[in-house]
């Protein structure tokens, strides 16, 4: 058996986000199906961020790193049918009892790379290494150079910092579609969200995104363009009309509203709006709770009961530049749904 691992050294600005990890996730599944390889399965840091603090001190606040082991949170039989995979655990356990595993250590230029006399350190242990390579690799590209180390008994991707929405379901439909379905959440969050009541055909999701804009500027003029009209648009003014407007063209009179404004004075104006028309807001969760596993289950049971809902208004712009969090609310559940994005 041969093995991908992916391996990196974690950007907690960027990559503390459930929905990004589980999109970046995807790609590794995709490069190790590509190369007929075992994946990895890879741990995830995960915190999330405190808004109330970055109104307070206007800078991004993340009180602490938890790793989480993955398949505590998707459906590994759902998984097995797309992917052969190993846990980290399993793969250093082989890599200890196994002296001639061929290994090639692959990172981009300039990686700061945790490598000392043909040994790869990490947070789990060492990896003798064969052959190392700089490749100035970015993203799914990464694709156009693995197949020449399929020969290799084992494959490290260092630092495969991948960010942003994945393009290559354009490109890659099938693949997308079959790796996006095998990557479910397990039962322990379905008996979490078994006692709901909505009525789904006649309530409007709505993903009021809080905070995530306010410190960054970008690095483009269309990025920070992007930024301002979000930023725009996510004020209660003008986010009440867009709810109102698209409950009034569908006949709807119950939202469900999932954020993460950590100001109630702002759910409630929000609400004291929506009820001058008739409209009832059922919050799902607005605080960040400081326990990282309430909130991480709250964010996974808020993914698939809004999933469910028939219609759902997302952030502002494009299905490629959306919220991760809220493109994986759509492409969890597609069938009969009309969704959104302004």
């Amino acid at each position: 058996m041969s093995y991908i691992f992916f391996y990196e050294n974690y950007d907690i600005f960027k990559t503390e986000q459930l929905c990004a990890n589980l999109y970046k996730l995807m790609e590794m599944i995709l490069i190790a199906k590509h190369i007929k390889k075992t994946l990895v399965l890879p741990n995830f840091y995960f915190t999330p961020r405190n808004n109330e603090l970055i109104y307070k001190n206007n800078k991004l606040e993340i009180d602490r790193i938890e790793l989480i082991d993955i398949r505590n949170i998707i459906d590994i039989n759902k998984l097995s049918e797309t992917c052969n995979f190993i846990s980290i655990n399993d793969y250093f356990m082989i890599n200890k009892q196994i002296d001639k595993i061929k290994t090639i250590l692959v990172s981009k230029p300039n990686d700061d790379l945790p490598f000392n006399n043909n040994k790869y350190h990490t947070i789990y242990g060492t990896i003798n290494v064969n052959d190392k390579l700089d490749i100035d690799y970015s993203s799914i590209n990464i694709l156009n150079h693995i197949t020449k180390f399929q020969d290799y008994d084992n494959i490290i991707i260092h630092n495969y910092n991948r960010m942003g929405n994945p393009l290559w379901y354009k490109s890659n439909h099938d693949n997308y579609k079959i790796i996006r379905n095998s990557l479910k959440f397990n039962s322990f969050f379905y008996e979490k969200i078994s006692n709901v009541e909505l009525d789904f055909q006649n309530t409007l999701l709505v993903h009021w995104r809080r905070g995530d804009f306010l410190l960054s500027q970008g690095d483009e003029e269309e990025t920070r363009e992007y930024y301002k009209r979000y930023n725009q648009l996510n004020q209660i003014e003008n986010i009440s009309k867009n709810i109102i407007l698209r409950c009034l063209e569908n006949n709807i009179n119950n939202v469900f509203l999932l954020t993460n404004e950590t100001d109630e004075n702002e759910i409630n104006k929000l609400s004291s709006v929506l009820n001058g028309f008739n409209i009832n807001l059922n919050t799902y969760s607005n605080s960040i709770d400081n326990n990282y596993l309430k909130y991480l289950i709250n964010d996974v049971c808020g993914i698939m009961i809004g999933s469910k809902c028939k219609y759902q208004l997302h952030g502002f712009g494009s299905y490629d530049r959306m919220s991760q969090f809220g493109r994986w609310i759509i492409e969890e559940n597609l069938e009969n749904k009309l969704y959104f994005v302004e």
